[in-house]
């Protein structure tokens, strides 16, 4: 099992207190959305000074921090989003089997 880093210490990690679903949005498949869940640890901070008790694992190759999309989601509506803008970029995107609104495709 390896250890992660407190976000607000530094101090690694392999304390285990729980786990956690989260659910990515991925890149539809055959015009089918994706989501993926994804197990997630959440670990304790050793560091007894350290404020944060608690902590989850993040996993930055995949999605960022809060995120509900990966990287590679978020990508494409961004590229599709400066391209298009606005209903056609969403309109692109729901013919892909990618389900946003005109206002994320607007958003920066």
């Amino acid at each position: 099992m390896t250890s992660a880093s407190c976000p607000r210490c530094g101090t690694e990690s392999r304390r285990v207190h729980a786990w956690h679903l989260r659910r990515l949005a991925d890149l539809p498949v055959g015009g089918r959305p994706v989501v993926m869940g994804l197990r997630v640890r959440r670990l304790l901070c050793t560091d007894v000074q350290c404020p944060q008790r608690t902590f989850r694992e993040q996993i930055p190759a995949l999605a960022s921090r809060y995120a509900r999309r990966t990287l590679r989601l978020a990508a494409t509506i961004e590229q599709v989003a400066v391209a298009l803008a606005g209903r056609a970029g969403a309109a692109l995107l729901a013919t892909l089997g990618v389900s946003v609104s005109g206002r994320v495709c607007c958003a920066r």
